[in-house]
């Protein structure tokens, strides 16, 4: 039944598709019909003005009548090859030949009515009035004029008739595409009325089976957000306990290891105290063991604040990370451009030490690879969201080439996203690298 009601569908458009073009194509030429009929009448309205300028000039000598008398001999002209070409461009009818034949003979007409005026225009012009008015009254020109009016109205009664026939024909079209459209129209909707009886029943249990899938999937979808929600909070336990283990790892460290090698250098001391007037270069060789420990001790204390910096703990996180940005600055003689909130602003502890971990890293990779002169950090916060944007001036990278392990890009990308964050880095050869990382602060809330 379907396919019946779209078979009458198709052949009710291809019909009606037919008559549309047929009644556009009947409308273009009824169109230029009409077009045609303007241009012969303004050929007559050319013809009595360049007769009237001519009669004005011959009784006032007037000059005011000579532009005039010379625009509508043009008008008349240009209008004359404006119908000979718009008929000759038409489809071939059966007056054709014969329409053309008059428009020559209108031609011809106007030739000899245009030179019996300029004839006597020019007469008047040398001061021959009287010769002027000779020539007018030898009706050489009325004869012309009469043949031009005769052919001209024949044409434009011919090209009526042609109009009329054309809409009349218009309007059968017109009749037989309404009448085609109406009935197949009124046995579409019937078909459709049948075919939509027959759908009901499976849209009811279409839609009955569609709220289920979208009960299904708001349940689903809910387990989801619970589920994405429990695995962020658990990413950010996780960090959490990593950097329990570091600050306690570099707790250990501080106090065991510090106080090894205080003792060391110490019981080194007292070496050197002790033998420095009998073995001399036993005490050289000490003085350089110290310096070892020294480094040492160094190198202890550089990995202590790389597990865990103790200002954090100490000053708090905005200092801390003010620091870190201006030390690196400073070694590495960067010239440096800082935007920090203000340090009243509270951050979560595991947040402030992500976002702790993502500028440190950024520096140490600008450090190790950028050959950078300047460098920025902007840090912004509001009521969802803490924003980093650390931006060098360095060699940049090629991004295309650029591995996912490299430079730290993953640590870094993996401690926004796991947290449910943003993470961006652009670079380009030659343009430094920009690193942007959005936040979120409460992440049970996400």
């Amino acid at each position: 039944m379907l396919a019946v009601a779209l078979l009458i569908t198709m052949v009710s458009v291809l019909f009606s598709d037919n008559w549309i073009v047929s009644i556009s194509e009947q409308d273009k030429v009824i169109g230029q019909i009409r077009g045609n009929i303007t241009t012969l009448h303004e050929l007559k309205t050319n013809l009595y003005q360049a007769e009237s300028a001519q009669r004005g000039y011959l009784f006032t000598k007037r000059q005011i009548y000579v532009g005039p008398f010379e625009q509508a001999l043009l008008d008349v002209r240009e209008n004359l090859k404006k119908a000979e070409a718009s008929i000759e461009l038409a489809d071939d009818y059966d007056d054709k030949e014969k329409e053309l034949g008059w428009l020559k003979t209108i031609s011809a007409s106007l030739e000899a009515k245009a030179a019996e005026m300029k004839v006597t225009i020019n007469l008047a012009k040398s001061g021959k009035t009287q010769e002027a008015k000779q020539v007018v009254n030898l009706d050489d020109g009325v004869d012309a004029s009469k043949e031009f009016m005769q052919y001209a109205n024949t044409l434009i009664k011919n090209q009526n008739n042609n109009l009329d026939t054309l809409i009349q024909k218009r309007h059968n079209t017109v009749s037989l595409a309404r009448a085609s459209v109406i009935g197949g129209a009124l046995v579409l909707i019937l078909l459709v009325v049948l075919v939509i009886k027959q759908l009901l029943a499976e849209i009811v249990v279409k839609s009955q089976l569609q709220q289920r899938v979208l009960k299904e999937n708001e349940i689903y979808e809910e387990k989801l957000q619970q589920q994405t929600k429990l695995l962020r909070s658990l990413a950010l336990d996780y960090q959490a306990d990593v950097e329990r283990e570091r600050q306690k790892l570099s707790r250990e460290l501080h106090d065991e290891l510090g106080s090894i090698f205080t003792a060391t250098k110490m019981d080194i001391a007292w070496v050197i105290k002790k033998v420095k007037e009998i073995a001399p270069d036993i005490v050289t060789k000490l003085v350089k063991t110290s310096s070892y420990v020294d480094q040492g001790i160094q190198y202890q204390r550089h990995i202590v604040q790389e597990l865990h910096p103790s200002m954090i703990s100490t000053f708090g996180f905005w200092p801390a990370l003010q620091s870190l940005i201006n030390d690196a600055a400073e070694r590495n003689q960067w010239k440096l451009s800082l935007n920090l909130p203000d340090e009243n602003t509270k951050l979560n502890e595991t947040i402030s030490l992500v976002a702790y971990r993502i500028v440190q890293e950024s520096l140490n990779n600008a450090n190790k690879y950028a050959k950078a002169t300047a460098i920025s950090v902007d840090v912004m916060v509001d009521a969802l969201y803490l924003k980093l944007e650390i931006e060098d001036d360095g060699v940049g990278i090629d991004m295309s080439a650029l591995e996912g392990n490299t430079h730290g890009l993953s640590g870094m990308r993996h401690r926004v996203l796991a947290i449910g964050g943003r993470f961006e880095m652009i670079s380009e050869p030659g343009k430094g690298v920009l690193i942007r990382a959005l936040i979120p602060l409460d992440v049970a809330a996400i």
